[in-house]
């Protein structure tokens, strides 16, 4: 193994104190060491945070419905999203919230000596949907300042841009450690460039790590479906951005495959995308096919709470599976009503508030009204359709 690579004539040592090397010259020189050793792997590189931007599509999604509608995705107002979400989870916990305090938390990995998260009881661990995700993106934040990011993301290129591929929490994380620790220099992560997005990737790295909820399922079923159709058949999708652009909702997308009849597996490939969701029973992809018809409110609902399949069957939407009800007209017991959740009284208040105080409403104000507003105009759309038995 060569001592250092070199750039020209001059070769770098990394371990002379004296010397003046900067970040990409080690980064270079590390990795063209590793490189030397074996041209085939791939290695990881450090990318700027602010040159990567998310794919919309991605089954898990990390930052909840309530929240992601304050963001359009840009890795340069990422800090206006953790704003948001943070002003997002002291409305829900009707409480203080103090995210500086949980980063500078101890870390200590599970299993280890003095980590006691496995003896506290689970009603106690629980958290509300907006809080248990942005801390789901605070300890990891906490544990790669810690211990270090071992898995890299992966992106592809895109134009001048990347796109990610896997990797969305450990990315947000490193941009909530920027944001707090700039001194840290967090600003560039370790990532492997790709030539484009697999989606097969995508749905092997989900199911090699925390799985998905029932709703990520549905997403990753029918990323694969339309993947393999298109592949197969030549079949064409609208875009997810088009789709969006018409005022459809993101569900809607995925639902271009809920039709079994219509969109079959293609033959032979039934195996291959069991395999690829981690599932063992064909008649789990019909389950999760059927979800990609639910209500858009249940739909975002079982996302944020992050239902299993079997509790959405269980407690799920009338207009879907059916609900017997009893003599009395009452449903049974446990039965979820997606129209009268909170959320949807929070936001027709949150619309009532803009209205009550229109002629001083900012230009944020108006853009964050009109988007209250869109939401509140699909829960009309579906509870009429509910009404109507439709």
């Amino acid at each position: 193994m060569s001592r250092g690579r070199r750039r020209g004539r001059e070769e770098i040592d990394l371990f002379d104190s004296s010397a003046r090397v900067s970040l990409e010259d080690t980064d270079a020189a590390i990795f063209g060491q590793i490189a030397d050793v074996d041209p085939l792997r791939q290695v990881a590189k450090p990318i700027s945070i602010f040159e990567i931007y998310p794919d919309p599509t991605q089954p898990r999604r990390a930052v909840p419905s309530e929240v992601r509608v304050h963001w359009a995705g840009d890795p340069q107002t990422v800090a206006a999203l953790f704003d948001a979400w943070v002003d997002a989870v002291r409305r829900e916990k009707d409480a203080a919230f103090d995210l500086q305090a949980h980063l500078l938390q101890d870390y200590l990995p599970p299993g280890t000596d003095g980590n006691d998260d496995e003896n506290i009881p689970r009603e106690l661990r629980q958290r509300r949907p907006l809080e248990t995700a942005l801390l789901d993106i605070v300890e990891l934040a906490v544990s790669i300042r810690k211990v270090g990011l071992t898995n890299p993301i992966t992106v592809a290129r895109d134009g001048s841009v990347y796109r990610l591929e896997t990797g969305e929490r450990r990315w947000l994380a490193f941009h909530l450690l920027q944001l707090n620790f700039p001194a840290e220099d967090w600003s560039r992560i370790p990532a492997r460039v790709v030539d484009q997005v697999s989606v097969w990737r995508q749905a092997s790295e989900n199911n090699a790590r925390a799985n998905l909820n029932a709703i990520g399922k549905a997403r990753q079923f029918a990323i694969l479906l339309m993947d393999l159709i298109q592949e197969q058949r030549g079949a064409q999708f609208i875009p997810f951005h088009e789709m969006l652009r018409a005022g459809r909702s993101e569900r809607e997308y995925y639902a271009q495959v809920a039709d079994g009849d219509q969109f079959r597996i293609p033959r032979g490939q039934g195996e291959k995308l069991l395999n690829a969701m981690g599932l063992k029973n064909p008649v789990q992809l019909r389950q999760y096919r059927a979800l990609l018809k639910l209500p858009d409110d249940v739909w975002q609902y079982a996302d944020d709470h992050n239902l299993t399949e079997w509790e959405i069957r269980t407690l799920g939407a009338a207009t879907v599976t059916g609900v017997t009800v009893a003599p009395d007209g009452k449903p049974p017991d446990g039965y979820y009503n997606p129209f009268v959740d909170r959320a949807n009284k929070q936001r027709r208040d949150r619309v009532w508030a803009y209205a009550n105080r229109l002629p001083s409403l900012s230009a944020k104000d108006r853009e964050q009204a009109l988007r209250e507003i869109e939401a509140d105009e699909r829960w009309l759309a579906e509870l009429k359709r509910a009404i109507q038995g439709r």
